[in-house]
């Protein structure tokens, strides 16, 4: 909240100082609320990448955005009905003198409730353009049959 309001150049602090008091009161509720929904809090260093699942009668697609890791630095694993990610992307370091620097260093990580079982060691993971996409072939295949109504 802090950073937002400063990056904006509004100085709300000393003009408002009341009020001020009240944003962040409520920031760190939501902050609180959050905390306690997910089990889990946001760090700074730690990511949580969003991920879109699609199903097929074959397999699940799983697809997450990961810009700037290398794909040797996606750790993929599978167990149970959970499918875990988690990724490091390091920003060089130089001897340059920064205004500013928040782009050292970031960890992807997310696990994700499979809504089916899968074959996990047959698994197959791809990463392009920043974008990770794993196929999941399905244990039992489906087939959708249509009924008609009589």
């Amino acid at each position: 909240m802090n950073r937002f309001v400063e990056d904006v150049g509004v100085e709300l602090e000393n003009r408002y100082p009341e009020e001020y008091k009240q944003i962040q009161h409520r920031m760190n509720k939501i902050m609180e609320e959050f905390e306690t929904t997910t089990g889990k809090g946001l760090s700074l260093e730690s990511m949580m990448p969003l991920a879109d699942i699609v199903e097929s009668d074959e397999h699940l697609v799983v697809t997450m955005d990961l810009p700037g890791v290398d794909k040797s630095d996606v750790e993929i694993t599978i167990a149970d009905d959970q499918l875990s990610v988690k990724a490091v992307r390091e920003t060089e370091t130089s001897d340059e003198q920064y205004h500013r620097r928040e782009r050292t260093c970031t960890r992807y990580e997310r696990m994700v409730k499979l809504p089916v079982s899968v074959m996990g060691d047959e698994a197959k993971a791809s990463l392009k353009d920043g974008v990770l996409e794993i196929t999941l072939p399905k244990e039992e295949v489906t087939v959708r049959k249509r009924v008609t109504i009589e």
